[in-house]
């Protein structure tokens, strides 16, 4: 809630300066003085020693390339012509002429297909659902963004980011707050100082990095590179490769056709993988299961503190090389397969030799607790 007149008169200096320009992650906004829209309706409503601003507006169809706005801001795709929205406001006035002259400043203003909101209210915007391409900042609330054909840029200062029923490519820059993304038909590309990720369903390539958040990902039909510095990555579903690293904190992965995944503290679990796998922890265990009919290649599983267990098909041709040193379990590797060579040597056990004749290398190297290699 926002007291007038005088907060406002001092937010008003700062909005309708001729030539203002605010930047945020790369987009710069320009907005002059009197460029507000013509038809607008604002209305006010009492409540108790508060007041309720509703202003409504519309503009005819036209090219919209960016919303700017310092509050919530709220976007949908819409089949109507013409683009419309509204602006919500609660302020605290002494009488009903200074909260009108609040709500000038409330009003959106309008240049080169630019649509800005100075005031920190609660905005919803509608626009075609065909636009091309918009770019939606927030300056102190949070984005909510839902029904577009085109491609969306998201920029927020302070708040969350939520995307969904997208059918372009989606690009988010967050300070800090919460990202989540739902149904995207494109790319994603998702950035955030430190708040945690969602994602349901990616059509395209992802990329996803946080400095403080787990990463949490659905389906992804293309590639994936997920990086945190202080959380867990779980993706259940990857048609494609997977990069994961991560600080600290749990890796699963699930359905990847190869596999580059790193963990500075936390375990690894990779689900119905193929292709080239490679992961590292140094604390924590890693489990990796094979895909049944999948191709592998290549590959090295590696921890420092912790166990590794392998599932492998029963059909499935591979050649292990397994070394598990400073174990005290009595049993250091342990394989369902008959033909591996397991032997103790000064300082390790290692199991050499070749799964139903043969195959790719599988390397597997393990410190402090064994290693087991399991029929699937």
């Amino acid at each position: 809630m926002i007291r007038c007149p005088a907060a406002l008169l001092s937010a008003a200096a700062w909005c309708v300066t001729a030539g203002f320009i605010m930047q945020g992650y790369g987009t710069a906004w320009a907005v002059t003085a009197g460029s507000t829209t013509a038809s607008e309706k604002i209305e006010l409503q009492r409540e108790g020693a508060a007041w309720r601003i509703t202003i409504t507006g519309s503009l005819p169809p036209q090219p919209l390339s960016g919303i700017l706005a310092v509050g919530d801001l709220t976007i949908r795709g819409s089949r109507a012509g013409g683009i419309r929205y509204t602006v919500t406001q609660r302020v605290v006035g002494a009488d009903e002429a200074s909260v009108r002259r609040a709500a000038e400043f409330c009003r959106a203003r309008v240049l080169n297909g630019q649509i800005a909101f100075f005031q920190p209210a609660a905005i919803r915007v509608e626009i075609p659902v065909s636009t091309p391409f918009v770019s939606v900042s927030s300056a102190m609330g949070m984005i909510d963004a839902a029904d577009l054909n085109g491609s969306v840029r998201a920029d927020a200062m302070a708040g969350r980011v939520m995307l969904d029923r997208v059918s372009g490519d989606v690009e988010i820059h967050s300070n800090g707050g919460p990202a989540s993304v739902g149904t995207i038909g494109g790319s994603v590309r998702c950035y955030s100082g430190g708040g945690p990720i969602r994602a349901v369903r990616i059509k395209g390539n992802a990329y996803f990095e946080t400095n403080g958040g787990d990463i949490r990902l659905g389906e992804v039909g293309g590639e994936v590179r997920a990086f945190t510095a202080a959380g867990g990555i779980r993706i259940d579903r990857a048609d494609a490769g997977v990069f994961a690293d991560t600080l600290g904190g749990p890796i699963e992965i699930g359905g990847a056709t190869a596999v580059q995944s790193m963990s500075a503290a936390g375990a690894i679990h990779l689900n119905n993988v193929s292709g080239s796998l490679q992961a590292v922890t140094e604390s924590g265990g890693i489990v990796a299961e094979l895909l049944p009919g999948g191709t592998l290649r290549d590959s090295s599983l590696s921890t420092r503190a912790g166990d590794i267990t392998v599932w492998i098909p029963s059909n499935m041709g591979v050649t292990i090389d397994a070394e598990c040193s400073v174990s005290q379990s009595p049993q250091p590797i342990i394989s369902d397969f008959a033909g591996l060579r397991i032997e103790q040597r000064r300082a390790s056990t290692v199991a050499l030799g070749k799964i139903n004749g043969g195959g790719p290398r599988l390397r597997l190297t393990g410190v402090g607790g064994r290693i087991e290699i399991r029929r699937k």
